[in-house]
């Protein structure tokens, strides 16, 4: 533990810790969606290459969401999520990211990847068995081909939402025309400097508009991702290239996945982050809250570590135990035990660790979703050194 990033917390999250290991959640149901998932690499260069997208929306029009993952999408069964979840290959050697409706109709619509190249998939029927694809947009391809970041949210305020990707070169945001039948899509560069990992939107400003969070390299795409930033959206339709950067935190360790959300309900949104470790031979990765201080711009926001284990390539926040407040779910990536783990927050940013699953390793995983309409978020994830499988909980 860092003394100088995380002064006298080294008590503190050993208490944590030690809760972690008492505290098992059994209202968990495993479903194993998938265990024969082929990768990146079995169809192109590199060999060791996965796959890093992964997105739910209901594709089938049955009103249960639905999941794309890489090259597969997989139909929800319904009813307990236990029954075979039809899986469907888009027939390309792409990285599907994203689940959302493009064109207003009611056929489904997908964003893949295959760096340099973008597609919009489109189902052919309403059962989102059989999709038709177009290439939308080129942008830089990374060390790895695929970004590991994508979204969808409202940065130019007004009409659709728009699509965000981590490129070679910076984060992209692409808007779709008002189209029907979209042709030609507006493209910006709208943070360059940001890294190809995870990046988060959301309000930081508390202005009305999303700004973005995210870790740069050190210089010209290289070095390591210890230097987050959040960058103040303009307001204007070219995004944010005239944007004002504000540094925020110096981590230990490369920054990996990154969420906002006002944790200790003060009504200010902070932000929170997880280390990646590669190898991810050493237990010393931290999940990290940092706390948005009344003047976000000016002010130091405080660093908390939550937890101090192994590589934490996985993170999502949400309501899971419905007493309104905001929860954190992670899962360690490397280690011996591979700890899924909900963070049930008491409301002003205090944490009990539970324990909702060992053995079971995922890489841009950990997301949640309601997935059999219940009214609770479940979870689900992809895996990387064990990538045939797709792995889903149900939130009982």
């Amino acid at each position: 533990m860092n003394a100088r990033i995380f002064k006298g917390l080294g008590s503190a999250v050993a208490i944590v810790y030690a809760l972690l290991l008492q505290a098992k959640s059994d209202n968990w149901t495993y479903v194993e969606i998938d265990n024969d998932r082929q990768k990146w690499g079995d169809w192109a260069e590199p060999e060791w290459l996965r796959y890093f997208g992964l997105h739910s929306g209901d594709v089938s029009n049955d009103g249960y969401p639905d999941i794309v993952s890489g090259r597969y999408v997989y139909l929800n069964p319904g009813k307990d999520l236990t029954g075979e979840w039809k899986r469907i290959d888009l027939g390309l050697n792409t990285d599907g990211a994203l689940i959302l409706d493009i064109d207003g109709d009611e056929y489904a619509d997908i964003i893949s990847t295959s760096l340099p190249s973008v597609y919009w998939w489109e189902a052919s029927d309403t059962a989102g068995t059989h999709w038709k694809s177009q290439m939308i947009a080129k942008i830089p391809e990374t060390g790895h081909v695929n970004g590991q970041g994508f979204g969808v949210a409202d940065i130019i305020q007004g009409g659709k939402k728009e699509i965000l990707i981590a490129s070679g070169k910076g984060i992209y945001l692409l808007a779709s025309p008002t189209a029907k039948k979209p042709k030609k899509w507006k493209m910006y560069n709208i943070v360059p400097d940001a890294s190809d990992e995870g990046f988060a939107a959301g309000d930081i400003d508390g202005d009305g508009d999303l700004d973005i969070a995210a870790a740069a390299f050190e210089k010209d795409g290289e070095g390591v991702l210890k230097r987050l930033f959040w960058w103040e959206n303009p307001g204007e339709e070219q995004g944010f290239d005239t944007a004002k950067i504000h540094f925020i935190h110096e981590s230990l360790h490369d920054i990996d996945r990154i969420e906002i959300a006002d944790l200790d309900g003060d009504g200010r949104n902070d932000i929170i982050y997880s280390e990646e470790r590669y190898p991810g031979l050493e237990p010393d990765a931290h999940l990290v809250w940092l706390k948005a201080p009344n003047h976000v711009k000016v002010d130091r926001w405080v660093a908390e570590s939550i937890i101090e284990q192994y590589s934490m390539n996985n993170l999502d926040v949400g309501d899971v135990d419905q007493d309104g407040d905001i929860d954190i779910v992670t899962n360690e990536h490397k280690g011996e035990a591979l700890h899924t783990q909900l963070l049930v927050n008491d409301g002003s940013g205090k944490f009990e660790v539970k324990l909702i699953d060992t053995g079971k390793e995922m890489h841009l995983g950990a997301q949640l979703m309601d997935f059999d309409n219940d009214g609770d978020l479940d979870l689900y994830g992809h895996a990387w050194d064990r990538y045939q499988y797709l792995h889903l909980w149900r939130n009982d």
